[in-house]
């Protein structure tokens, strides 16, 4: 296993017996965007958030460079893993630059020391969200929660960014730049690993696809030579894409 890299080894996570992802067998390396692509109800969430240490694996492992990442507490993990939900609760009504803000608490508690502003700031600019950060976070839409929880995200630092369905609430516009925006993260050496049940998106945008069905992994590579005919009668129920 090359430096820098995320693997899970026959990781498995079941609810009362019944798994939701079973022995699942993924490398993730820097430079690339890696997609993980699968129908409803497939496992995509449930890896991601396995992988993120917000659910522990059943079963399994998940290394980091060598090292059990099942092992760390959750304030360390977040500061190699950081999540962005398909779906963020929010429970109280802060301002975005205190949502924003609250991604640095792995590294600093002082929210507001100066070179974390900076941080926050180039955040919010990359998702186009600076002008929304005095604004109440239950004021906004979908689609700007959505580039808020990416800005804290980005500024975890993390070497490592999971998202789940990161664009499916933003216009066409904000659903290009996100996505070219990790393109660049994942060629600047970040790990990249998006979720998405669009095969046109994953087409497109991820450099590496790897397909879950009922909880198991069936394919993994590249989109051109996983996606068969059987693959997508199989999985997706269409003859073609086209």
């Amino acid at each position: 296993m090359q430096k820098n890299t995320l693997k899970t080894d026959l990781l498995s996570y079941a609810i009362n017996g019944n798994f939701l992802i079973e022995n699942i067998s993924l490398e993730f390396t820097p430079g690339l965007v890696h997609g993980i692509l699968g129908p409803n109800g497939s496992g995509k969430s449930t890896l991601l958030k396995n992988l993120s240490g917000i659910w522990k694996a059943t079963s399994g492992s998940i290394l980091w460079n060598h090292s059990s990442l099942l092992m760390e507490n959750r304030q360390a993990a977040s500061r190699i893993i950081s999540l962005v939900p398909q779906n963020p609760q929010v429970n109280f009504d802060f301002l975005v630059e205190d949502i924003v803000a609250m991604g640095r608490y792995a590294h600093d508690s002082r929210y507001w020391a100066t070179p974390q502003k900076n941080l926050l700031q180039n955040a919010l600019e990359m998702v186009d969200a600076w002008h929304l950060r005095s604004r109440r976070i239950t004021c906004l839409s979908h689609g700007e929660r959505q580039r808020v929880y990416i800005a804290r995200a980005l500024v975890t630092e993390a070497p490592i960014l999971l998202l789940d369905e990161p664009t499916a609430s933003l216009d066409i516009r904000h659903q290009i730049e996100i996505w070219q925006l990790l393109k660049r993260l994942a060629h600047e050496g970040k790990i990249v690993i998006v979720s998405t049940h669009d095969i046109l998106v994953a087409e497109r945008y991820c450099d590496k696809i790897a397909v879950l069905n009922r909880g198991k992994c069936i394919a993994n590579g590249a989109f051109e030579t996983i996606m068969t005919p059987e693959l997508l009668l199989n999985v997706f129920e269409v003859s073609s894409i086209r």
